[in-house]
């Protein structure tokens, strides 16, 4: 992960977000930046100069200016890790709640293999839908039917993605899978609100690409 810049800011703090990480003690502000290097979802993070303590934050923290009074023991770093290196001039968006970069390409209908294709031109991969919070982001953004998403069915092998790692979230709608690994219908994973299906790749569908960040 390349490292970001940062926008320093001083200012009275009177209260912290309910759901900031609770603080870990570190000698300086630069070990508490390394720790937020550390974990993806850390996109602002707090450093106490008077008890060494670091907090991290997985959004963006906007602070006021309140007059004179000023905490100057309070240092607040705003990281622009939110959506930095995701190209929105090629069509993508970026969510910061689940560090996702990705790209609807609804208006188009095509195999896998080309769906694949172009999402590899555009620095991507086909979106890979890996836990349930991704899960729910895909059917809120993606209302319009079934898209392709990442994950091939391979007799022998079972449902890997294409970079070679296991599928281990899978939610069927109901019915799916229905048919053998790799065989007849059942080889691609496919996408609809109400769960996966395991559809024949090469169905013409929309797809999703998402650019690693």
């Amino acid at each position: 992960m390349a490292l970001v810049r940062l926008q320093l800011h001083l200012s009275l703090v009177h209260f912290l977000p309910s759901d900031i990480a609770p603080p870990t003690n570190l000698d300086n502000v630069l070990d508490c930046f390394s720790s937020c290097l550390r974990h993806q979802q850390c996109v602002s993070l707090i450093y106490s100069r008077n008890n060494k303590q670091c907090y991290t934050y997985p959004g963006r923290l906007e602070v006021p200016f309140w007059g004179t009074d000023i905490n100057t023991d309070l240092d607040i770093y705003n990281t622009n890790r939110d959506g930095y290196g995701c190209p929105s001039h090629l069509g993508y968006d970026f969510n910061s709640t689940m560090n996702v970069c990705f790209k609807i390409h609804g208006d188009v209908k095509t195999s896998r293999s080309s769906a694949t294709s172009i999402c590899v031109s555009e620095g991507g991969h086909l979106i890979r839908i890996n836990s349930s919070a991704k899960d729910e982001l895909i059917f809120v953004i993606w209302t319009d039917g079934i898209v392709h998403i990442d994950g091939m069915c391979t007799a022998g092998e079972g449902w890997k993605y294409s970079n070679g790692d296991n599928v281990t979230y899978f939610r069927w709608q109901q019915g799916e899978p229905n048919s053998a690994c790799g065989v007849g219908w059942g080889e691609c994973l496919a996408s609809v609100w109400s769960g996966f299906h395991d559809a024949a790749c090469v169905y013409e569908l929309p797809f999703i690409c998402e650019i690693d960040m």
